[in-house]
């Protein structure tokens, strides 16, 4: 049997947290696989798969938890550190337990599951999938590097979603990961293929009539966090002229919500904020949309995106995309559809989202 740890899994069947987890699962059941995940949340849904939760207090959903363990407040942070603890300890008894049944084991996220998984199962082939937030907060804690390399010499195998992460760990450990004893490679994380695929003939049309949306539309989608640069999106759009300026939709939660909206009200811009859809939801407004983009910036602290997924899946709908070259998005360049622009460039932004709606007309 194998094990996959991780933080966030699907807690349904149409939840898109962690579903690259759940895609990376389908592929080991399709080989023939027992798998048993180890999670963090509430529910017992599997598709295929036994699953048992681990309760987190909703640190990994929600906001995230590298966003939750840096709030502003300190009463937050506190409450988040103690959460992590907590998850950390109880996950660290369960992989225990699994020890003697368990002939493999993968995790997803070096903190706390990748090191969660080398400390409790030495010895078990291991491979580890390094996504973006939790490699920067591996970067912060206390002799990092050697618990980096702790990690690298039990020999895992070590995928990274872009070659960025690749050299940031490389970076941290003072040396390749290869030469301290680990087996890398680069993979960017899995989409379901059956729900973000190439639009039909006429799907476009159904999908405005079915959310109502007349004019021209563009479309962005995660955590509303600084991180995402929603914020420069709307200021952005604000830009362009009054006749022109499509609805902007962005699908997500999070602790910018009312800021991003007193932004849109004081810069005439026709906001929709629908919170987190689930995948299919997701994919019909990418349908609908003449445009998805995905501004992210890196934080004052260094904090940049892997490779976010979603920028992947409005390419596999055939959606046009606008994005930062930022993080790991800069190793997508030449990509059929994709215009990269400057990090934190406003300006750049509008222009090219402007040019990108023009010639969808």
């Amino acid at each position: 049997m194998i094990g996959v740890v991780t933080t966030s899994y699907p807690r349904s069947v149409d939840d898109g947290a962690g579903g690259f987890v759940r895609e990376r699962v389908r592929a080991l059941l399709a080989l023939g696989e027992e798998v048993e995940v180890v999670a963090a949340g509430e529910g017992g849904w599997g598709d295929g798969a036994l699953v048992t939760r681990i309760p987190a207090g909703g640190l990994f959903y929600g906001g995230g938890a590298p966003e939750a363990l840096e709030a502003g407040r300190l009463s937050e942070r506190l409450l988040a550190f103690c959460q992590a603890v907590g998850f950390s300890a109880r996950m660290l008894a369960e992989l225990a337990r699994r020890k003697a049944r368990w002939h493999k084991v993968e995790s997803h996220w070096l903190l706390p599951c990748g090191l969660a998984a080398a400390s409790a199962l030495p010895g078990l082939p291991h491979r580890a999938h390094v996504h973006g937030g939790d490699l920067y907060l591996l970067e912060r804690l206390p002799c990092a590097d050697s618990l980096a390399r702790l990690l690298c010499r039990q020999g895992p195998e070590i995928v990274f979603a872009s070659a960025l992460l690749h050299a940031r760990f490389s970076a941290l450990l003072g040396g390749s990961p290869e030469s301290f004893g680990a087996r890398c490679r680069t993979e960017a994380a899995p989409f379901d293929p059956s729900v973000f695929s190439p639009l039909a003939p006429g799907e476009a049309e159904k999908a405005r009539a079915a959310l109502g949306l007349a004019g021209a539309t563009l479309l962005g989608a995660g955590r509303l966090q600084p991180i995402k640069g929603f914020d420069l999106l709307i200021t952005a759009v604000g830009r362009l002229p009054p006749a022109s300026r499509p609805t902007v939709v962005i699908a997500g939660e999070g602790p910018e919500r009312a800021r991003l909206q007193r932004r849109a009200r004081l810069a005439q811009v026709e906001l929709r904020l629908p919170g987190v859809l689930g995948q299919r939801a997701l994919a019909l407004h990418m349908a609908a949309a003449a445009l998805f983009v995905h501004p992210c910036r890196t934080l004052p602290g260094g904090r940049s995106e892997g490779m976010p997924l979603v920028v992947r899946e409005a390419l596999a709908r055939g959606l046009p995309v606008v994005a930062s070259a930022s993080g790991g998005l800069a190793e997508l360049r030449g990509s059929d559809g994709l215009t990269l622009v400057a990090e934190g460039d406003v300006s750049a932004l509008a222009e090219a989202i402007a040019r990108v709606l023009t010639l969808s007309v």
